[in-house]
């Protein structure tokens, strides 16, 4: 016996496996962004890449001559396309663009000046202190850096502030990088599904296999079996599906087998009686010979309705031949016709045929021929009188369809998916002078399906009835 894993138990492992998955692209990231240089977008948060630029500048202005000063500033300007100043402790302007501070960068310039740790000149450990602010009228956004700037003559480093101001709130990257919050989320999402995409096929592919199955089941075919190797929920459905479609099986194949002995040992004891009934009528005379042909009358049903069980009988036991034996052959369709209205002798009715020559199916010929025979006589009984007859066969794509029209009434729309059923009547109350024991359809459906085909039957508009026989076309 396999060992069951609850199918609660697999996606609760999955759902674990998925959590630790996302935990860890974004850890991954964050130890990622320490190894980085500040330049690459996904090297930190915008103010740690904001205040090593600001060094950076710092540092050049600090090998520089206060001459070129500008020009240092103009070119980090452009590289970072964010406004680049350097600002003395009062908050004037010692570098870069030339328009004056607004008064709530120099009131935050001076608060920063205010947080020095020692005496002027004793700029502290790094890192310095730095500001972040935004001012309107327009809007701009601002992140300055105490930094401490020398000069190549030798002379002691000035206090000043390196300022960073920008029309965006991300700097363009440089205050506020939105490109790990976009991508670490995409990237969660992409992990996921593609994390969660062989748990759904690992649960919807057998279900879909089920849904299946239990369609051909219900359509009669119980020979369907489902993969029942697996432990979980889905397995135990697999293998009672598996069981209920041998039992169903088993019980059709019972009660077939039943019809078809019971038939076969009336057939005897029935042909007896008309054969005595016959002896009997040319006996007497008189009120009697009334009574006798009566009786007749109900010996001649029996025996029909034997004949209707016993050519149901073998009609499956024909089909399963066929099934099991060699592969079926390619046969010219208009022959099989001719054939049928030849032999059926349908005096009377108004038959048309048209079915080409060179139409070749695959079936077996003497099913084809019982199932159309069939067709055509409920086609004669039912409709004969009401106008022409169509037996129309044509190709479509990979298949062959042959189809009988009548010009009668049709039948009640509600009663068209149980046609084919065994014994089954559009009319219950209909007794053997207006039709048979519902036997006929169902014998078209088994023969058909024999050569791997089907049937179908729709009403005709404004008036008339047709079944299809598909057949598989010939390669011929």
């Amino acid at each position: 016996m396999k060992q069951r894993r609850p199918l609660f138990a697999k996606i609760f492992f999955w759902a674990l496996l998925n959590v630790a998955v996302v935990a860890a692209i974004p850890l991954g990231y964050f130890n990622m962004q320490f190894r980085l240089g500040s330049r690459s977008p996904f090297g930190g948060p915008g103010p740690n890449r904001a205040t090593a630029v600001a060094f950076a500048a710092a540092r050049d202005l600090g090998r520089a001559s206060p001459g070129v000063w500008q020009e240092i500033l103009d070119r980090y300007s452009a590289t970072y396309n964010v406004d680049f100043i350097l600002a003395n402790e009062e908050g004037r302007v010692v570098a870069g663009v030339a328009d004056a501070l607004p008064e709530k960068i120099r009131a935050g310039i001076v608060a920063l000046a205010a947080k020095r740790d020692g005496p002027p000149g004793h700029f502290g450990p790094p890192p310095f202190p730095g500001l972040s602010l935004r001012t309107t009228h327009p809007t701009r956004y601002w992140f300055g850096v105490r930094q401490p700037v020398g000069t190549p003559d030798g002379e002691p480093p000035a206090e000043m502030v390196v300022l960073l101001r920008s029309d965006s709130a991300t700097g363009h990257g440089l205050f506020f990088d939105p490109t790990p919050w976009i991508a670490i989320p995409c990237l969660i999402v992409v992990v996921s599904m593609l994390l969660w995409i062989p748990m759904v096929r690992h649960i919807t592919r057998p279900i879909s296999a089920m849904k299946k199955a239990t369609e051909q089941i219900a359509r009669g075919k119980f020979d369907v079996r489902l993969p029942d190797r697996r432990g979980d929920e889905i397995g135990e459905l697999s293998r009672a599906i598996n069981e209920m479609a041998a039992r169903l099986e088993g019980y059709v194949k019972g009660q077939k087998r039943f019809l078809g002995d019971v038939a076969h040992e009336l057939a005897s004891p029935v042909a007896r009686i008309q054969l005595g009934l016959g002896i009997l009528e040319q006996k007497i005379d008189g009120s009697q010979l009334e009574r006798v042909k009566d009786i007749d009358d109900d010996a001649r049903g029996m025996a029909a309705l034997v004949h209707e069980l016993l050519s149901f009988s073998r009609a499956e036991m024909s089909g399963a031949e066929a099934q099991r034996a060699a592969p079926l052959q390619e046969i010219a369709l208009a022959p099989i016709v001719r054939r049928v209205l030849d032999r059926e002798n349908l005096a009377g009715a108004q038959l048309r045929v048209d079915a080409a020559d060179d139409l070749i199916a695959v079936a077996d010929s003497e099913l084809l021929t019982r199932a159309l025979a069939n067709v055509v006589r409920n086609a004669v009984q039912y409709a004969g009188a009401a106008g022409p007859i169509d037996v129309v066969a044509v190709r479509r794509g990979d298949e062959i369809v042959l189809e009988v029209r009548d010009s009668g009434r049709g039948v009640p729309a509600e009663a068209l998916p149980h046609l084919f059923e065994p014994f089954y009547r559009v009319d219950a109350s209909r007794g053997r002078e207006t039709g048979g024991v519902g036997l006929g359809l169902a014998i078209v459906k088994t023969c058909v399906e024999a050569c791997g085909g089907s049937v179908a039957a729709r009403n005709l508009a404004p008036s008339g009835f047709c079944v299809s026989l598909t057949l598989r076309v010939g390669s011929s």
